[in-house]
């Protein structure tokens, strides 16, 4: 059965706002965990291992590139209609 269709509203300020943050957001774990895998020990200060230390690296990499897609499908999809089955 099909739902009706609901047109999507104008995308407001605070969309807009949210959107950065995602951006934000998906940045700073980039970054961070670039600075953690490529950072000497005495930079860090924390006591763990070189691989530990390159995988909390690694997922926080991975994470930052699972958050980029997801805002990126959700920001692509305006022609599409979310509510039709």
């Amino acid at each position: 059965m099909l739902r009706p269709k609901r047109e999507r509203p104008n995308t407001t300020q605070f969309a807009k706002a949210v959107r950065i943050f995602g951006l934000l957001m998906t940045t700073m774990y980039m970054v961070f965990g670039v600075f953690i895998i490529f950072a000497d020990e005495s930079s860090l200060n924390l006591n763990i291992t070189d691989n530990v230390r390159y995988m909390l690296g690694g997922i926080l990499i991975l994470y930052s590139i699972v958050r980029f897609v997801r805002l990126y499908q959700s920001n692509s999809n305006k022609g599409r209609n979310r509510y039709e089955e």
